[in-house]
C-alpha cells in the first residue's frame, strides 16, 4: 500500500513541477497551464488538477511514504525462524 501512495505523491510532484515551470502570475491561468501542458501528459480533470496543486507539505509526505515503503520492503525480506526451520 505504501508504494501506491508513494507513486501517487511522485505523480503529484511532477504535476506541480510542470505548473511551477509554466505558470506566470498575471500572464497565464491555471486552466491554460492544465490544458496546454499537464492534461496532454497526465490526463485528469481540472478539479483533480486543482486538488493536486493545492496539496500542502508534498515533500514531507513523500519522505514519509518512502520511509513506509522501505520498512514494508524490509519486513518482507525478513525471514522468520519458523520459516527457516521448514528447510532443515
Amino acid at each position: 500500500m505504501a508504494r501506491n501512495r508513494l507513486n501517487h505523491l511522485l505523480y503529484c510532484k511532477k504535476v506541480v513541477e510542470i505548473v511551477n515551470k509554466y505558470y506566470e502570475e498575471g500572464w497565464t491561468t491555471y486552466a491554460a497551464v492544465w490544458r496546454k501542458y499537464v492534461n496532454p501528459v497526465y490526463p485528469m480533470s481540472y478539479a483533480t488538477f486543482i486538488k493536486i496543486i493545492n496539496m500542502s507539505g508534498l515533500d514531507r509526505q513523500i519522505e514519509e511514504a518512502e520511509r513506509m515503503a522501505a520498512s514494508e520492503r524490509d519486513r518482507r525480506l525478513t525471514i522468520s525462524r519458523r520459516q527457516l526451520s521448514l528447510f532443515d
